[in-house]
């Protein structure tokens, strides 16, 4: 891996670990004085998760940054634990319904440490025609439910990631708690991602 591509990780990883450190705070009612060590590290577990899961479960990236992760933890004393995982893939694309769930679960001592599951569903409900400059297009109209589950030592975190239309022709609109309706033009050539890059695939 390119060092570019080794700061950038661990950038993210840093940044990550900031993010979730100060959501597993806000459980509290009242202010502690008190640095709970195992969140960080936890954090930066789910990190390397969801690089995993845009990877496709890539087994070449999951070797790659596994060994990374174990390099910048001995040289940062991060002290994340000793992990062993297990990744798990299922999923079904068809055009009427489809659904996709990646898990990844880590284990520490013998016992779950963190376990990600980043999940989504699409269903089919209608068509309809818009203009794309001078065509009359026609548009299969979806909705999408995608939502994040962290598990950790901070319990358990639900959130629902931005969705990004990268080439601006997808008609998209947030309903809210994770779900989504999405109109997908017919013959053309479209991608939708989510905040951490993880592709999402309707239709397919």
């Amino acid at each position: 891996m390119k060092s570019r591509g080794q700061v950038l990780l661990l950038a993210v990883i840093i940044l990550a670990s900031a993010v979730l450190y100060a959501l597993s705070v806000l459980k509290y009612s009242h202010p502690r004085a008190v640095l709970i060590r195992d969140y960080v590290q936890a954090a930066e577990v789910v990190q390397l998760a969801r690089v995993w899961i845009k990877s496709d479960l890539c087994l070449l990236c999951i070797r790659r940054t596994s060994l990374l992760l174990y390099q910048l933890n001995r040289t940062y004393r991060l002290n994340i634990p000793v992990l062993s995982n297990n990744t798990f893939k299922d999923f079904l694309l068809s055009f009427d319904y489809g659904y996709c769930n990646y898990t990844v679960v880590f284990y520490a001592n013998g016992k779950t440490y963190v376990r990600v599951l980043a999940y989504y569903e699409y269903e089919y409900v209608n068509s309809y025609f818009r203009r794309i400059g001078a065509e009359e297009v026609l548009v299969y109209n979806y909705t999408l439910r995608y939502y994040h589950i962290y598990d950790g030592p901070w319990g358990r975190i639900v959130i629902y990631p931005q969705l990004v239309d990268v080439y601006l022709n997808l008609d998209l609109r947030y309903l809210g708690n994770g779900t989504w309706i999405i109109g997908i033009p017919a013959n053309m050539t479209w991608r939708l991602i989510d905040k951490f890059e993880i592709p999402i695939k309707i239709g397919e």
